[in-house]
């Protein structure tokens, strides 16, 4: 969540809890004050009663006026009160009520019923009346429930309209000053964000605020140790695939020059001997031929070898006829079951011998994966040369239509021996690599390095 709305609903949170203790305070308060009066009520009739009963004993009444309700009825009750003379047997005898004024009455209905549930029984007052130690019935005083909910609600309906402008006002002022105070937060966001696309030559700008400020410095530092860190990173695996390269061409040059003329010496000869044993003893000849066809079919093996140490084209013809020709090698091993196609957009050509020997690799091992993998119909390659703001780019993807692997059982980041390759070039070549199944089937092979050098 925002850390802004978060705010907003922890301030309103607090500002409700706030609200409902000073409701249930104000209820707590109508109904103490409630009960005080029931109380002081029942005291003073009790008081008039033990008067006339007085004055009964004294001859001075007559004992048909009791109760004398008059007098009863001449005290002050409040809106809504009733009291009441109950007889020794529980019969009520005498009573009075007073009425609410029905304008005056607001509390709504939920409250009242509420009311009435859970407090009002709690409110009423009940006193034995007594006299010379006999009772004489039992005085009881209560309110309506409406009375005093409404008593309650006239004290909470403005605590809950000042109550609701205060959280709205509150959660305003949050909002706006917690987002002004926390624009650098957007700043520093944006910063991971670049970071983590992998700008390490970005920096954040220093901040008012002392701990947005610390968090800049230590961005900034990490930024500047993983640029470093990746730098020499990328020099070192440059280092090492350019001299495997260098090795490769090295141990194919040998090849060449050394075993491949003595294989055609040795071919070459065990051909004169088979003419000579045709003449001379012909128990030899197969014995020659076979000479003859090993020395031939060594030949063949060297050819390949030679050619995935350092296919000669690279050097001769250059990195894109090299690539139609693999392509074309694949379309003959795939036999109509697959079709290899290659494009190429914008000048590709010339890229320094290393970087052209690392291109050619990483498509060469994304076909050999497709063909032993994909189970594909069309696989496509595509080189393309491509301006990325103020830097000129070289783009490679490989792309099935197979089935591939599942999600579960290749992740997109490589992790087998071959793509694991592919990325220790791509680093060579400061470039960035991504590879996964696609989203409409297939698997696909993507790299993007920029043409800082060029030549032969």
């Amino acid at each position: 969540m925002d850390l802004k709305w978060l705010l907003v609903r922890r301030i309103t949170l607090v500002a409700l809890a706030c609200f409902a203790a000073g409701a249930a305070l104000a209820i707590y308060e109508t109904a103490h004050e409630a009960r005080r009066q029931n109380a002081e009520l029942v005291d003073m009739v009790a008081r008039q009663l033990n008067l006339q009963l007085s004055r009964i004993d004294r001859s001075t009444d007559i004992p048909k006026h009791f109760p004398d309700w008059d007098l009863i009825a001449n005290l002050s009750l409040q809106p809504g009160q009733c009291v009441a003379l109950l007889g020794v047997d529980g019969s009520v005898q005498r009573s009075s009520c007073v009425g609410i004024d029905a304008a005056a009455h607001r509390a709504p209905s939920w409250l009242i019923d509420a009311y009435g549930l859970s407090i009002n029984r709690g409110l009423s007052a009940a006193r034995t009346l007594r006299y010379r130690g006999a009772p004489q019935g039992t005085i009881t005083a209560e309110f309506d429930a409406a009375a005093t909910a409404s008593r309650a609600w006239a004290t909470i309906a403005p605590l809950l309209g000042f109550s609701a402008v205060l959280i709205t006002v509150l959660c305003l002022v949050t909002y706006f000053v917690i987002n002004r105070a926390l624009m650098p937060a957007k700043e520093i966001l944006a910063g991971l964000n670049r970071l983590a696309r992998g700008d390490l030559a970005h920096r954040l700008p220093p901040f008012r605020l002392a701990e947005l400020n610390r968090i800049s410095e230590v961005f900034n530092a990490l930024s500047a140790d993983l640029n470093e860190a990746t730098t020499q990173r990328t020099e070192l695996a440059r280092r090492l695939v350019d001299a495997q390269e260098q090795e490769r061409r090295h141990i194919a040059r040998e090849l060449h020059d050394e075993i491949a003329q003595k294989l055609s010496a040795l071919s070459a000869l065990a051909a004169c001997l088979r003419t000579r044993a045709r003449s001379d003893a012909p128990g030899l000849v197969e014995e020659a031929r076979e000479l003859e066809s090993m020395a031939s079919g060594l030949m063949l093996t060297l050819r390949r070898t030679l050619t995935y140490l350092r296919p000669q084209e690279i050097d001769d013809l250059g990195l894109i006829p090299s690539l139609e020709a693999l392509v074309a090698r694949h379309n003959d091993s795939a036999d109509g079951r697959t079709n290899y196609s290659i494009e190429t957009h914008g000048v590709v050509e010339p890229l320094k011998a290393e970087t052209s020997a690392h291109v050619y690799r990483i498509i060469q091992e994304a076909l050999t994966n497709a063909s032993k993998h994909a189970e594909a119909r069309n696989v496509q390659v595509l080189v393309q040369q491509a301006a990325d703001s103020d830097r000129e780019m070289i783009k490679l993807s490989v792309v099935d239509d197979g089935v591939g692997p599942s999600r579960g059982e290749r992740p997109s980041l490589p992790t087998g021996a071959g793509l694991i390759g592919m990325r220790e070039r791509v680093i060579a070549l400061s470039g960035t690599f991504a590879a996964g199944p696609l989203s409409g089937g297939g698997f696909g092979l993507h790299v993007e390095f920029p043409t800082l050098q060029r030549g032969a």
